[in-house]
């Protein structure tokens, strides 16, 4: 019974003995009666609270069982972000006595979330539950409320780890095919679209390959659960190491896989760049079928290009599915361009990248020599070393035909090696016999000036031939210094220190050859034929090289001029101050074996003006 009524209780009970004193019988009677109710009042009031407390005791332990049963996290913390509660699956989890909770923005972060989010009154999202010291994070719902009134906050959460489980399988199965580890047709059409939202003046047009096994399908309708061929998983592995050059690797459908090349890999040259990719992957797929025992499957590839093939994803796929059927159409092992235009321009190309891959090893290389002469002494005072492709089927070819394909594969570098080499021979022997006359000049290509050992190179090839590099000129054309470079004052220190003659090739032609001739340390120039090509008709052209020729008076270099091809042209640069002139007004370039007769003919010349 509650302490208002007891103390109702012990006021009421002096009633009847004070009745009683005073004799009134009524009156005791009455204050008996009225006792008596309250006694009666006050028991039924005191089952009731004892019933409601049981009731009361009675929810309250549902209620804990309820918590302690939960399999979700619930914990009750003061204002200080203190655990007064936690029930059996958040304490499970946690160490004993954790303070703060160890529950955090990502599975990475060392920041605690809790007490960022208490400044809101309530909040939800996704956290990380530190489970001890040196394991795992759970990734966990959180929901966090704080109670104005008592200050305590009311935290839930629940494990959502096999639910991230299987949203990483989906995401996996939505990015990637689950039978070649590539990209899935979904995903390559937004790919394709990012591409063509990417293309820009520069780089306007990108490129998709469709590579397609023929029978497969019916290998896998023979299979067992339709499985996917080895040869197929074999060859998307293999294509995979296009993703590193920013190519993008997909599977089109069940029997042919994709390939976007990107923008900056179709800048130049895209119908050779893309036929040579092709066959280097016709190849692997062949290579593949014959691994597995499957020569009867046959691959074809069909190239489509943005934006001469389509202008969307569809259109684009469209294109190659159709290239791939011409393919089809031609043979075994093919592939076709969409468009015919690229179709016709690669293989000529490609046909001479193979002959010249073999000229090398053919002995088919010569080096033929152009004199030049200083038109103050009238006399040889060097050569040009100019390399001769003797073709079997297309004759003795020029640089200019072949030089960009030397670029293109990496084989200048050899080439210009096999020029110097000869060169040394030559001169060895020219000067046994006696007909050596001043330097040889040489072009050198930047893929070769930029390898670490072509100083080396260089100085090995000299201690072998047991010549000094006095005897040689190196032309370097402007490309070599558009990019800043620390190793390009060493090398050139290094060539110097050698003995060697730098020359700065096509002088005049680029952006930045004054700049060259103020950093670098050069010995002449040599002015682009550009400006000596029909100068005697144009005062303009005139005037420019009149005027490259004093700086280069002025910066203490020789001048060289070659093209010429007329007398006029020769006079007009003689009066200008070019003493070194090239070109086919005086000989043609030559094999080494008509040189003597040359130097012979210079002979008689002077013999007749002294005589």
């Amino acid at each position: 019974m509650p302490l208002s009524g007891w103390l109702l209780l012990s006021a009421v009970l002096p009633l009847p003995a004070a009745t009683a004193l005073s004799g009134d019988t009524h009156a005791m009677l009455l204050a008996l009666t009225v006792l008596l109710l309250l006694v009666i009042v006050l028991s039924l009031y005191n089952r009731k609270l004892l019933h409601n407390n049981k009731a009361a005791d009675s929810e309250q332990q549902v209620l804990k069982n309820l918590l302690d049963q939960s399999a979700e996290f619930i914990a009750v913390l003061d204002s200080n972000l203190k655990p007064t509660y936690l029930n059996p699956a958040f304490s499970s989890v946690i160490p004993a006595q954790q303070y703060p909770l160890a529950v955090f923005k990502d599975e990475e972060s060392d920041v605690l979330l809790l007490s960022e989010i208490a400044r809101q009154p309530d909040w939800q999202g996704e956290a990380w539950l530190q489970l001890t010291q040196n394991e795992r994070r759970m990734p966990i719902a959180l929901t966090m409320t704080h109670h104005q009134d008592s200050g305590s906050y009311l935290l839930t959460g629940r494990d959502i780890s096999s639910c991230k489980r299987k949203q990483t399988e989906q995401d996996a199965d939505y990015i990637y095919d689950t039978d070649t580890g590539l990209f899935t047709p979904l995903l390559l059409n937004q790919f394709i679209q990012t591409a063509i939202h990417s293309t820009t003046a520069r780089q306007p047009q990108f490129a998709i390959f469709l590579i397609k096994y023929n029978q497969v399908l019916s290998y896998m309708a023979a299979a067992p659960q339709g499985k996917v061929p080895d040869v197929i998983r074999s060859l998307s592995a293999q294509l995979k190491q296009y993703s590193s050059k920013g190519a993008v690797v997909a599977r089109y459908n069940t029997d042919t896989l994709a390939i976007l090349i990107p923008a900056h890999l179709c800048s130049t040259q895209i119908e050779v760049n893309l036929n040579r990719l092709a066959q280097k992957i016709l190849l692997a797929a062949d290579q593949a079928a014959q691994e597995f025992k499957q020569s009867a499957l046959q691959s074809y590839i069909g190239i489509s290009i943005y934006p001469l093939d389509g202008a969307t994803p569809a259109m684009l796929l469209s294109s190659a599915s159709t290239a791939i059927c011409n393919a089809a159409r031609l043979g075994r092992s093919n592939m076709q361009f969409a468009n015919s235009r690229y179709q016709l321009k690669a293989p000529e190309y490609l046909t001479l990248e193979a002959e010249l891959l073999k000229a090398q090893d053919n002995d088919e290389f010569d080096v033929y020599y152009q004199p030049r002469l200083s038109i103050g002494s009238n006399r040889v005072v060097g050569y040009e070393a100019l390399l001769r492709w003797h073709n079997p089927k297309r004759g003795i070819l020029a640089p200019q035909y072949f030089l960009n394909i030397a670029d293109d594969t990496g084989q200048v570098v050899a080439l210009d090696k096999l020029v110097f080499r000869k060169c040394c021979q030559q001169l060895n022997h020219w000067q046994q016999t006696g007909i050596s006359r001043g330097r040889i000049s040489m072009n050198i290509s930047t893929l070769s000036f930029r390898q670490q050992d072509f100083v080396s190179t260089l100085q090995q090839q000299l201690e072998e031939s047991q010549l000094t590099a006095e005897l040689f000129e190196l032309e370097l054309h402007e490309d070599i210094f558009l990019q800043p470079d620390s190793t390009i004052n060493t090398t050139l220190q290094q060539l110097i220190t050698l003995g060697f003659h730098l020359t700065l090739d096509n002088f005049g032609q680029g952006v930045s050859s004054l700049s060259v001739l103020r950093e670098y340390p050069l010995h002449s120039l040599k002015i682009a034929q550009s400006f000596i090509r029909d100068m005697e008709h144009n005062e303009q052209q005139r005037n420019i090289t009149a005027s490259l020729i004093r700086l280069a008076s002025y910066l203490q270099i020789d001048v060289i001029a070659t093209g010429i091809e007329n007398e006029m042209q020769a006079y007009l640069l003689h009066v200008m101050g070019c003493d070194i002139l090239q070109g086919h007004l005086f000989s043609k370039a030559l094999p080494a074996s008509e040189v003597p007769a040359l130097l012979a003919r210079e002979n008689r010349l002077l013999r007749k003006e002294v005589s």
